[in-house]
């Protein structure tokens, strides 16, 4: 502290030196010292004794955005774990454009370099959704066709590209949706687990499954009329789907199409409103439960279910977060789920206890759509409207309960500051 008098700050009992990888943040209690180490881009208030790096940020998290000009709808990795994003403005006069873009991931220079791109028709509809092929340099989108072939009942929602880092190009486009409302659209697209079905689901209600790479139907089209298809996706044996939207959960055999469940009471207490969000089959050693997200109103916080995917019987229910849930999705080794909210922060799940192991906030200015991992599950992407990536390096290994220490750790603080001042005023007397 006493160099900090020598550049003229006068006298203080406070101060946050940073350096190229790390910050210190220090405390002079006359003889006592207490110092805390964090990453250099950690957020530190030191009015108020908060670290919003929350212990966490001791690991060396580090996460960047990056700002590609255009609205993002769509997030994903592929095989090589280079990022794709896709938006657009979509069917308007406003000059944004529609494109698909994949990047490859600079941890180091904390930015993305663009590999590949192609502008799509400012006729049609800006890419809604994504998945990327397993096993082939294939991408799957959801985009709507011009408003004059939609309301023609000749929308080629579902289409397909193959990526090189020379070009992204189109090879196959398919029609699922009924409806001839331009305003709906393919909301969901998911690859099983080895990449030879697709499936689809629309605002309008309509579930399809298709065979990779032909398209070809394996199941006659569903229709659940009056409901949003918000979320679909495959278990891990592929043998079953799980379908969402806001009031109903449905349990679907991938062979016949046949609804094997419908769950349709998504709260814990029925005077209140609670709508589904997301669903998403464990991975790996939890490959045996299904995760349901459910968002409330604005006094009731989210939370996630675990359901036994053999029973269909719920097995646990936390809370995550305050604020509601916008998207999720689960790591490729199943042990970590992500969420984001409207609040525009990051949170990442224990896939076995739902406990928060990391909390990242304001990551956007607008409410995030789309969320991924990488391969390795050490990168975790999101995207959203206001037209930035935000790229979150996740830790190996995470601190267990994290508020617990930092509670212990600031107690012990108060604890030898106290000690300390009381000592002093003894010697005095």
């Amino acid at each position: 502290m006493a160099e900090a008098s020598k550049l003229g700050l006068k006298k203080n009992k406070s101060i946050v030196s940073v350096y190229g990888s790390y910050q210190l943040v220090q405390f002079n209690h006359s003889s006592l010292i207490t110092t805390f180490v964090a990453n250099s881009n950690a957020n530190t208030d030191i009015r108020t004794f908060t670290t919003t790096f929350q212990f966490s940020a001791i690991h060396l998290m580090s996460n960047f955005s990056y700002t590609t000009g255009f609205p993002i709808f769509c997030v994903g990795f592929t095989r090589d774990d280079d990022v794709v994003l896709a938006g657009g403005g979509g069917i308007s006069k406003s000059g944004v454009k529609n494109k698909i873009a994949i990047y490859k991931v600079e941890t180091a220079g904390k930015t993305l370099k663009p590999v590949v791109e192609r502008e799509l028709s400012r006729d049609e509809d800006a890419p809604m959704s994504i998945s990327v092929h397993p096993t082939e340099s294939a991408l799957a989108f959801g985009i709507n066709s011009a408003t004059n072939k939609v309301e023609a009942g000749e929308n080629e929602n579902c289409r397909i590209f193959q990526y090189s880092e020379e070009r992204i190009e189109p090879v196959h486009n398919k029609g699922t949706l009924a409806s001839r409302n331009s305003d709906d659209y393919q909301k969901v697209t998911r690859f099983n687990k080895d990449g030879s079905v697709l499936a689809t689901g629309g605002t309008d209600g309509v579930i399809a499954l298709l065979n990779y790479p032909s398209l070809t139907p394996v199941i006659p089209i569903t229709q659940f009329k009056g409901h949003e298809i918000l979320d679909i996706d495959f278990s891990a044996d592929g043998a079953h789907i799980a379908a969402v939207s806001a009031m109903n959960l449905w349990i679907i055999s991938a062979e016949t199409g046949r609804v094997l469940e419908v769950i349709t009471n998504p709260v814990l207490n029925k005077k209140k409103p609670f709508v589904f969000r997301t669903c998403r089959f464990g991975r790996g050693t939890f490959s045996n439960i299904l995760y349901t997200v459910v968002n409330g109103d604005r006094s009731q916080k989210p939370f996630v279910c675990m359901w036994d995917a053999t029973k269909w019987t719920r097995i646990r229910t936390l809370t995550v977060g305050p604020k509601p849930i916008t998207t999720c999705t689960i790591s490729p080794d199943g042990k970590l789920i992500a969420f984001s909210s409207s609040d525009m922060g990051l949170r990442i799940c224990s896939s076995k206890s739902l406990q928060v192991l990391m909390t990242v906030s304001n990551v956007h200015t607008l409410p995030v759509t789309s969320l991924a991992f990488n391969s390795d599950s050490s990168l975790l992407v999101s995207g959203s409207v206001d037209g930035t990536c935000r790229v979150v390096s996740v830790p190996k290994t995470f601190p267990k309960n994290n508020n617990f220490v930092m509670l212990i750790l600031a107690l012990l603080f108060l604890f030898l500051a106290g000690f300390v001042h009381v000592y002093q005023n003894n010697l005095i007397a």
